[in-house]
């Protein structure tokens, strides 16, 4: 009796010192997962430069930590710089009167004058929509602002987190293995099931993070290149919406290019329109349907669909952090759930399809 009240309140003590310790490290429990997830992208080049490195670890680890540095790290600062820039402008633009949404909806009724009546026939105000429009522009365009103050407000916690990250990292890849180990030999669900979760962690990160930033920088890059070309003001800016809404399949950047092909009709220029509507489809669409394929679905063995509930879910929760954390809860969360269906189902039910 005495052995079963001391193993309980110590079970009860390491779970509330767990949970304070969590609580704790809260602002800085991204920057642990991040370096963890650095950290198995890049094992295998660790795995490889070991031996060039004359087994020496920790050489080994620095010299990924300057890859990610100048791989990773400055192009993400760089690419996040001409998005603050280019979304200043867009707010300066909407400030001015330069970019007017109400002008474009004034065009298109006039041109096409059935618009009004075909409104008219669901009972929208034709100008209630056109005044709804202008103001939906100036709210997105006072949120990019207040972003910008925030952005800048938080810069002194982001390069906190950024150092943490880094740092982490450096001893997550020397000694990841050792802390895998470890980890495996603390809990208590068995080895076999605690290596399975970590692996499916380990392959739903890998390819959460290479397919977001394979579908995000070939859609995203060649929209936001095909609108430099057009002429389009922001196309970083509007370029990286692409990649990030790429994570929405088959119609997630054509949000960005269908209304501004519309507004190039209603203004006339046709060409640019119809060119940027041709590359929309034919190029940026057909690129998501080659890599997805690939890259997603038969690695993960998650359905399509669990996967876009999971990303726009953690999108909501976690912020950009969650097009990686979404997946990779629901994958947790499967194996976690067949695993106990394999522990308490009736034996003579378990071989069955």
């Amino acid at each position: 009796m005495r052995q079963v009240v001391q193993r309980s309140s110590l079970l009860v003590l390491v779970a509330a010192v767990t949970a304070a310790f969590v609580l704790l490290l809260t602002d800085l429990l991204l920057a642990v997962f991040w370096a963890a997830v650095l950290a198995i992208l890049f094992h295998g080049l660790y795995r490889r430069l070991l031996p060039r490195m004359w087994g020496r670890r920790s050489l080994a680890a620095a010299i990924i930590l300057v890859i990610v540095l100048a791989g990773v790290v400055a192009p993400v600062l760089l690419l996040g710089w001409a998005v603050v820039r280019e979304a200043s402008q867009f707010y300066a633009a909407v400030e001015r009167g330069v970019l007017d949404p109400g002008a474009v909806l004034d065009t298109l009724g006039s041109w096409l004058p059935w618009v009004r009546e075909v409104l008219d026939n669901f009972g929208l105000d034709f100008e209630k929509l056109r005044s709804g429009l202008t103001s939906m522009v100036g709210n997105a365009a006072r949120y990019a602002a207040t972003g910008l103050v925030a952005a800048g407000q938080g810069a002194l916690k982001l390069m906190l987190q950024l150092a943490v990250m880094l740092y982490l990292l450096f001893f997550f890849v020397r000694d990841g293995e050792k802390l895998v180990d470890s980890l495996v030999r603390i809990l208590p669900l068995g080895d076999e099931r605690e290596y399975e979760l970590l692996g499916q962690f380990a392959t739903v990160s890998r390819v959460s993070v290479t397919s977001l930033i394979a579908i995000g920088a070939v859609q995203g890059g060649l929209g936001g290149i095909t609108l430099a070309l057009l002429g389009i003001g922001s196309p970083v800016l509007l370029g990286v919406l692409m990649g990030v809404l790429s994570v929405i399949p088959a119609v997630g950047p054509g949000l960005v290019w269908a209304p501004i092909a519309i507004w190039l009709f209603a203004s006339g220029m046709w060409v640019q329109g119809l060119i940027l509507v041709i590359v929309g489809v034919l190029v940026v669409g057909l690129a998501d349907n080659l890599l997805r394929p690939m890259l997603v679905g038969r690695t993960a063995q998650l359905p399509d669909y669990v996967i876009l509930l999971a990303t726009l879910g953690g999108l909501s929760v976690f912020g950009f952090s969650g097009l990686v954390i979404g997946p990779v809860l629901a994958a947790l969360f499967f194996v976690s759930w067949r695993l106990f269906e394999e522990e308490f189902s009736p034996p003579e039910t378990r071989d069955e399809p």
